[in-house]
Formats: structure tokens, C-alpha cells, sequence
């Protein structure tokens, strides 16, 4: 048992430590025109990007001539139509604050 310690020790170091890598970060690539989603996702009908509720899912795209439901905005569609990119998506950097969305990939 002795010898099998000792083997274990010698061994021991000359392992080197592993060390993950650091995820790459996500490339930014600029805000989302909420006009254009509304305009993009809803051809055609002359909604308005309105901010219903301060927050970030309080976009919406409104009708102003025919009463209809308000519409919701997709912001991954968006950021993948607007940057022209098929991997981007949306995010945001504070839920409170409306404006916050971004695009990346």
C-alpha cells in the first residue's frame, strides 16, 4: 500500500491543472427598431410601436383605425430580419427599462 502512495505522489505532479477556456462573449450588434417589427410583422395594417407597460415586454404594436387586440412584437424575429442574420437574437439589459433591447449572435 505504501508503494502504491508513493506512486501517487510521484505521479501527482506532473498532472497539470485543467483550466476551462472563457465562453466568448456574445457580439453585440445594435438596438432593435421596434417600429420596423411592427411594421415587419404585421404587413400592411399601419400598427404603431407603443410602449403599453415600462418594461421590456411592454412593446406593442398598435392599431390606431380599426379597434383590434394590440399586437405582440417578436424581438429574435426582429433582430434576425433587421441585422439580416439568421443566428441573431434579442436580449436586454434591464428588465424595468423599455429601450433596453439589443441584438446580438
Amino acid at each position: 500500500m505504501r508503494s502504491l502512495l508513493l506512486i501517487g505522489a510521484a505521479l501527482a505532479g506532473t498532472f497539470l491543472p485543467i483550466v476551462a477556456a472563457p465562453a466568448s462573449a456574445a457580439t453585440v450588434l445594435g438596438g432593435v427598431d421596434m417600429q420596423a417589427a411592427c411594421n415587419n410583422q404585421y404587413p400592411g395594417q399601419g400598427r404603431l410601436a407603443k410602449i403599453r407597460t415600462m418594461n421590456v415586454y411592454g412593446w406593442k404594436c398598435v392599431s390606431g383605425a380599426v379597434p383590434v387586440a394590440d399586437g405582440d412584437i417578436d424581438v429574435w424575429k426582429q433582430c434576425r430580419t433587421q441585422y439580416n442574420r439568421a443566428n441573431a437574437y434579442g436580449g436586454f439589459r434591464s428588465y424595468s427599462d423599455p429601450y433596453s433591447w439589443y441584438c446580438s449572435y
